[in-house]
């Protein structure tokens, strides 16, 4: 009797370690990493907030070794970028005011608290040989009246000109500034020396780009389908669009908000689904089982 039981324990045990194996594999798309998130120290499930992506900057947040010089006496992890008080005024705004002001590109400041870049980007440019007719010939069309001002935020961490922790400015209190020293690894680094062209194109009307190229969704058609993670939402691309234009938050949910797939992606780029939510190129499949 007592054998059969210590028998009907064991076949419980592993029935149990079998569930728990087929949950993890048909679990959705997790984290910056998916299911390898917790060997590089990241506990944040894409979608959930900013609480341990690469986001967040916090001392205490080691996978990325970004720290605040001195550490932030809150460890807080929205000073990075924003701050309640004294944070970037428009150059419109003159002497008018507290706090600095901000680059005469930098039109778009949402209590902005991290030093802006001064870079002058130079575009995405295909080279000389790129079509100039026919159904490609929206690869030729240089319509980047400007980086999008959204777009010019990322780029004042991402283009390695400006250290990620040199956030707040007088005449903030002392213990909410940080004079940086970490500028971004070159994993990260879009746009270094100003060089834009190799990277994918922002701050381009996209109904112009879809209007010439029979490849490129329309962008009332063009959607991000969640359901491919295992989520339940179709986020229509359109309605990440910045005036009409592509910028780097159109794919990349900073907060990691309303996203399902890895790199604080909208929709994990498995099997390319991110690719072809814009480029009518092949057919989207599935990465979730339930």
């Amino acid at each position: 009797m007592k054998k059969l039981s210590i028998i009907t324990l064991c076949i419980a045990v592993a029935v149990l370690m079998v569930a728990a194996t087929a949950f993890a594999i048909s679990s959705p798309y997790t984290g910056e990493y998916g299911s390898n998130a917790s060997l590089y120290g990241e506990t944040g499930t894409a979608g959930t907030g900013i609480n341990g992506t690469v986001h967040d900057l916090r001392r205490a947040n080691t996978q990325l070794g970004y720290k605040s010089n001195p550490k932030d006496y809150l460890d807080r992890i929205c000073i990075f970028c924003h701050a309640p008080h004294h944070t970037y005024r428009l150059t419109t705004a003159g002497a008018t005011g507290t706090g600095p002001l901000a680059p005469a590109n930098a039109t778009y400041l949402p209590l902005w608290n991290h030093t802006i870049t001064t870079t002058v980007f130079t575009p995405y440019n295909n080279g000389p040989d790129e079509p100039i007719d026919g159904a490609r010939r929206s690869q030729a069309i240089d319509n980047f009246d400007k980086i999008g001002a959204s777009s010019l935020l990322c780029l004042s961490c991402h283009d390695g000109t400006i250290a990620v922790n040199t956030y707040g400015h007088s005449p903030q209190s002392t213990k909410s500034q940080s004079g940086g020293g970490s500028t971004i690894t070159a994993e990260y680094n879009i746009g270094a020396q100003g060089y834009l062209s190799n990277h994918h194109p922002i701050g381009f009307d996209y109904a112009s780009v879809a209007a010439v190229d029979d490849q490129i969704y329309q962008a009332d058609t063009a959607v991000f389908d969640q359901t491919l993670d295992g989520g339940t939402n179709i986020i229509p691309v359109s309605s990440l669009l910045w005036g009409g234009k592509m910028e780097c938050s159109t794919c990349h949910a900073v907060h990691n908000k309303g996203n399902t797939g890895e790199k604080l992606l909208y929709v994990s780029n498995m099997n390319s689904n991110l690719c072809l939510s814009c480029h009518n190129k092949g057919t989207k499949t599935a990465t979730y089982t339930p």
